[in-house]
């Protein structure tokens, strides 16, 4: 279904359709019986609720979803879920609030980070292959435990800094030899998914974790010269590169970097400060949007990512 800004009341004008629209969407995905794992249903249309066919066990078309323990109608939620899925940016809950029309600033707040926790949900189930650029990103946060006068003093940029979090940045970049005429100004490496970790420290030990869990291990990594880095050779196909003095390193690792200055962009110019707890969070926003650069409805893909109940989709 299409759900463009201005068809969105005309498909969703109450929360019955909502709900219709919910439970096709589930049984499209594949629902499975949490007691007996049969994967037949009865739809009880006067409880709005599914039946299964084996055991009679019956759940909610909420069940296995954020929307779960929610008091809010599925309509105020599939209205959260199309600002937030409704452009390749995004919106602030305060805009978000103001169209919904909900007073309440903190369950819209709440409403988006849920969503964006599903987002990052659904984007650790693939595993980066291939060919990869791999860096670090330094994001201004807000640490209400840091007083004023310790930040005043302290003035160090980058992995130093203690007002900045520390962010591992991967993503596929795959050679291409022929490159077509019209993309001869972009660079000479085909663009594919992207991870970004909010990571406590970047020590060799912490990187290499986070790789295992993140990358298969028939990948080719690339990264500069970065003493963190120096043992991700007992994991993975490594590239060193001394970027040291190098005036175009942008070339080297077009994508890394583009991703971590376009994600800075959009959270500078959004939000006034990030609290040091949700980078994580508007991080897993940016990547999953990233990654599903292509798909014309997004709508979809953010609300089979609400449901939990099914991973595998």
């Amino acid at each position: 279904m299409d759900v463009l800004l201005l068809d969105f009341y005309k498909n969703f004008p109450n929360e019955e359709s909502c709900v219709d629209y919910l439970k096709a969407l589930r049984i499209k995905s594949g629902l499975i019986c949490r007691k007996c794992g049969h994967t037949d249903f009865y739809w009880k249309k006067d409880r709005f609720m599914f039946e299964c066919k084996k055991c009679r066990i019956r759940f909610s078309v909420r069940k296995g979803t954020i929307f779960e323990n929610s008091k809010m109608p599925l309509l105020f939620w599939f209205k959260v879920i199309h600002f937030i899925s409704a452009t390749k940016k995004t919106f602030s809950a305060t805009e978000v609030q103001r169209q919904v029309g909900i007073k309440n600033y903190e369950t819209i707040w709440e409403v988006l980070h849920k969503t964006r926790w599903a987002m990052g949900e659904r984007d650790k189930l693939y595993q980066l292959d291939s060919f990869l650029e791999l860096d670090e990103g330094f994001y201004k946060v807000v640490d209400l435990g840091i007083s004023k006068e310790i930040l005043k003093e302290e003035q160090k940029r980058g992995r130093g800094s203690l007002n900045q979090l520390k962010v591992l940045v991967l993503i596929e970049s795959e050679p291409v030899e022929v490159q077509d005429e019209r993309y001869k100004h972009k660079p000479k490496r085909k663009c594919g998914h992207l991870k970004m970790i909010v990571m406590n420290d970047l020590k060799s030990a912490s990187i290499n974790n986070s790789l295992e869990t993140t990358v298969k291990k028939n990948a080719q990594i690339t990264t500069d010269k970065y003493r963190g880095y120096s043992k991700v050779k007992e994991l993975y196909l490594h590239q060193e590169i001394n970027t040291t003095g190098m005036k175009e390193v942008h070339k080297t690792f077009p994508w890394v970097h583009s991703a971590i200055g376009n994600s800075k962009k959009i959270l500078n110019g959004l939000h006034h400060s990030i609290g040091k707890e949700y980078l994580q969070s508007y991080l897993n926003e940016f990547c999953y949007k990233f990654n599903r650069r292509y798909f014309v409805n997004l709508f979809d893909r953010v609300l089979i990512a609400c449901i939990l109940d099914n991973k595998n989709n």
